[in-house]
């Protein structure tokens, strides 16, 4: 294998792993600054709406996952999806009149 052929296979290769991580770089630019906008838009449509936001669904978090965390129930609930509930009041009683409460 001849030098110049040898430098010009190193260029190359140099030149695809630069243009991946640029590529990935620009990604990664373009989903943050999606993220960073998206979010203070959904929270300001939230607030425009009347009802309130529920947790959907969610876990137990545990920090190491032990025997003794597990049977005596020790963790924290984290959500991990959000949904708006639509708040509706009865005007004469000014009770909250939530669509999975029982009817009395």
């Amino acid at each position: 294998m001849s030098t110049t052929s040898h430098a010009g296979k190193t260029r190359l290769v140099t030149l695809a792993v630069r243009l991946t991580l640029l590529l990935w770089a620009a990604l990664w630019g373009a989903s943050l600054m999606s993220d960073s906008g998206h979010i203070p838009s959904e929270l300001a449509a939230a607030q425009q709406e009347m009802g309130v936001m529920v947790c959907a669904d969610g876990t137990i978090v545990r920090s190491n996952g032990s025997l003794v965390e597990r049977i005596f129930g020790v963790g924290t609930f984290r959500c991990n999806s959000w949904r708006m509930r639509a708040r509706q009041v009865d005007p004469a009683t000014g009770h909250t009149d939530w669509p999975s409460s029982p009817r009395r």
